[in-house]
């Protein structure tokens, strides 16, 4: 009995000790008045601080005029059904730009997106038209020097005034010009600023609008700007590159394009484009009969390599009136030669000789969200534009309706 009422005795003490000090610690982690305890330390947070998800969505209805028996227009990319109403573009992406890294990923869709990538090759399994077509952009890039960067992987073509991005442009649909340049590359872009008023790029891509490339040769592209004022500029964008496949002789193409954007008032802004392109001809047939003499199996043509350049040139010049932030009135007048037919193929005599006017009238007091209705006339020297007998006429008259929403 007297050795259980030691312990009990010692078990109440150690009960007493431990609540003092329970009691004590409390005490002492009590702020002083006027003090504040630390919070304690956060999760890093993964994502960069300049990250931002968006949004756009560009909806038409397209007129043609000529009543075609083909739902598809020709000779474009923008707006290319006729008589539906259609998504030109849509798209959502994520885009940061940190002092030292940034980039960009899009994701598309839209009868632009079909048209545009057409051309991109389907006999690959890892990589064709299908797998590539809904990436609009995809890229990282690194600051290596004070003022220049370098970017990596599918990006916006460097040539034209116009952008892919309708709510962009003065003019919803883009201009013949525009439609015949790459709205996407795939490869390497270095962009220096070597003064406030001079901006150079250098462009090593797989071709002219390609991802999946057709032959080993890579083509390079360079961008000149030139900030004369705030609001005049001078661009002037390069390309050259093979365009061939590898199974055919080396086609190589060149390109310039010049742009002068002037912004003469707040309400009032001018903008002029010229292009100028040539490409090696595919192949040379001379007349030459005396093989014919020598081994009778042979044909008194012989196909060489050729040394002919062909060439095609356009001209485009655009103006905008804008009233306050309510509405804005924008015309296109341009010119597209192209006999040869290196860019646009018609089967006609003359190729793709066409001239083009646009008028587009904006409402803008909806913004970010933009109402359009555009009119086009083009004329062409040769009966290029489907009629609704199944035949081709010189003119083509569209109306389009649309509106299109960004965040």
């Amino acid at each position: 009995m007297i050795q259980l009422g030691s312990f009990k005795f010692s078990i109440l003490l150690c009960s007493l000790f431990f609540c003092f000090s329970v009691l004590h610690a409390e005490e002492l982690n009590q702020p002083k008045p006027g003090e504040t305890l630390p919070t304690p330390a956060q999760a890093p947070n993964p994502l960069p601080a300049s990250l931002k998800f968006g949004a756009f969505v560009d909806t038409y209805y397209s007129h043609n005029a000529n009543h075609p028996i083909s739902k598809e227009r020709q000779f474009t990319t923008q707006a290319v059904r006729n008589d539906e109403f259609n998504i030109n573009l849509g798209f959502v992406d994520a885009k940061w730009q940190e002092e030292k890294i940034r980039g960009r990923l899009a994701l598309q869709f839209g009868t632009s997106v079909n048209t545009n990538y057409a051309p991109e090759a389907n006999k690959d399994v890892s990589s064709n038209q299908n797998s590539v077509k809904h990436i609009q952009e995809a890229y990282v890039g690194f600051k290596v020097t004070k003022n220049t960067w370098v970017d990596a992987g599918i990006y916006f073509g460097h040539i034209g005034h116009e952008s892919w991005i309708s709510s962009d442009n003065w003019n919803y649909t883009r201009a013949l010009a525009l439609d015949y340049v790459p709205y996407y590359s795939s490869g390497v872009r270095v962009t220096t600023k070597f003064t406030d008023k001079f901006q150079f790029q250098f462009h090593v891509m797989n071709g002219w609008q390609n991802i999946t490339d057709q032959n080993k040769d890579k083509s390079i592209g360079t961008q000149f700007k030139f900030f004369l004022t705030p609001n005049f500029t001078i661009i002037a964008n390069q390309f050259a590159g093979n365009e061939a496949p590898d199974f055919e002789r080396k086609q190589t193409r060149f390109y310039n394009n010049t742009i002068i954007e002037w912004k003469a008032l707040d309400w009032l802004a001018f903008a002029a484009s010229g292009d100028v392109g040539a490409q090696k001809a595919k192949e040379s047939f001379q007349y030459e009969p005396w093989w014919k003499e020598i081994n009778p199996t042979l044909g008194i043509y012989t196909n060489r390599e050729s040394g002919v350049y062909n060439q095609w040139y356009h001209g485009t010049f655009w103006v905008s009136f804008r009233y306050e932030d309510l509405y804005r009135l924008s015309f296109r007048a341009e010119r597209f030669y192209d006999p040869k037919q290196v860019m646009a193929t018609t089967y006609t005599r003359n190729g793709f000789m066409t001239n083009g006017y646009t008028m587009t009238f904006d409402f803008l007091e909806w913004n970010p969200g933009l109402i359009r209705f555009e009119f086009i006339q083009r004329e062409s020297m040769d009966p290029v534009f489907e009629t609704d007998k199944n035949k081709h006429t010189r003119v083509e008259r569209i109306f389009v309706a649309a509106a299109s929403v960004r965040f």
